[in-house]
């Protein structure tokens, strides 16, 4: 067994498995949380490890209201928010909502939605059309429930596979009766009759079975699987366990101080809200066989919670261990760059390895 001696205040645990390479791995998780106030303030808030996926509802039916984070590998970044559009005060039929971030090197990147309010299809002429939305005075949530997908209502063994939480799809086209038209959707493509096929629009993480995730190509081996041995027959998908949807991905890791910039996200603060995400770098250093190693970690996920008004960074390191399956040993861990927070940081605690 590999043991922590977690020397920070972040969550941090070993979790078994296997490496995209088929060779035995304990994948290193380290998180580190924020609390942020209306006003753009940082403080520390450690936060625990999610370790299973967890739904709304039915999972065939319903999104995911918490990711697993503690997955063997990523390809490259990516990030995913949990939180409401906020309208303001007697705001009009719609407002926009966006996600945007700066690296230190003035790279920049944004992804924004638009929220509408309660509408409903109308005959006009010889067509339906998308009718004129109520105006919005309440919080609408960044569900995938609220987002064009789910099943034609005379058809509910026919879901929209990028989304079959939503709400919206006519399988043939044809019918509008009784279908509801969602409150969020992403350009340039808008919902124009009941025939549209347009992307579902969101912030939040893609369950495993939805498209484009379902969509990887995974050979499977069963007899492996019984063994306790590997299950993948071949080298994995650099992308298998990327939850994000696809435009919120990165082709490298987060490095370096960053900007995040919240628009209409955030309740009781300016309609754009700025968070300067300080340069974080943990190192851990692992004695096993009695040599020293030093495992390198790299920031693949950024978590945002803007209703809750936290947010997290999750770094991940692999320790391949063939072949031996229990190794002995001990991992120290320890914060590279001190926080530049008014808060002194928590008590040190020891994590042991996750069964």
């Amino acid at each position: 067994m590999i043991q922590i001696d977690n020397q920070t205040p972040w969550s941090a645990g070993l979790y078994p498995g296997w490496s995209r390479q088929r060779q035995r791995q304990q994948t290193l998780v380290v998180k580190i949380g924020y609390r942020f106030d209306q006003h753009g303030q940082l403080s520390p808030c450690p936060q625990p490890l999610i370790e299973s996926d967890e739904y709304r509802d039915n999972p065939e039916a319903s999104s995911l209201t918490q990711v697993t984070e503690t997955v063997p590998f990523k390809q490259g970044a990516e990030l995913y928010l949990y939180g409401s559009a906020q309208p303001g005060n007697a705001s009009p039929g719609s407002v926009q909502v966006e996600v945007g971030l700066r690296y230190d090197n003035n790279r920049y990147w944004s992804k924004d939605l638009l929220v509408f309010g309660p509408r409903q299809w109308e005959r006009k002429l010889f067509t339906v059309l998308p009718g004129h939305p109520q105006t919005l005075t309440e919080p609408v949530e960044l569900i995938y429930e609220n987002a064009y997908g789910g099943q034609d209502p005379q058809h509910p063994d026919e879901s929209y596979q990028a989304n079959p939480a939503g709400c919206g799809y006519s399988l043939r086209g044809l019918r509008s009766k009784a279908v509801l038209l969602p409150q969020l959707e992403q350009g340039p493509q808008f919902i124009a009759s009941p025939a549209s096929r347009v992307r579902p629009a969101g912030f939040g993480p893609l369950p495993a079975h939805w498209a484009p995730r379902c969509n990887l190509n995974v050979a499977i081996d069963s007899e492996a699987i019984a063994s306790g041995t590997c299950p993948f027959s071949g080298e994995q998908p650099a992308d298998l366990y990327n939850c994000a949807p696809t435009d919120q991905r990165m082709a490298t890791p987060f490095a370096g101080a960053m900007t995040l910039k919240l628009t209409s996200l955030v309740a009781a603060a300016p309609r754009e809200l700025l968070l300067e995400i300080p340069e974080q770098q943990p190192l851990a250093t692992l004695n096993l066989a009695n040599a020293k190693e030093q495992i390198e970690l790299c920031c693949d996920t950024l978590i945002i919670d803007s209703d809750q008004q936290t947010m997290a960074l999750v770094f991940r390191g692999a320790i391949i261990t063939d072949p031996d399956p229990d190794p002995v040993g001990w991992l120290t861990l320890r914060d590279g760059h001190p926080l530049p927070l008014n808060q002194a940081p928590a008590e040190s605690s020891s994590v042991e390895q996750k069964p």
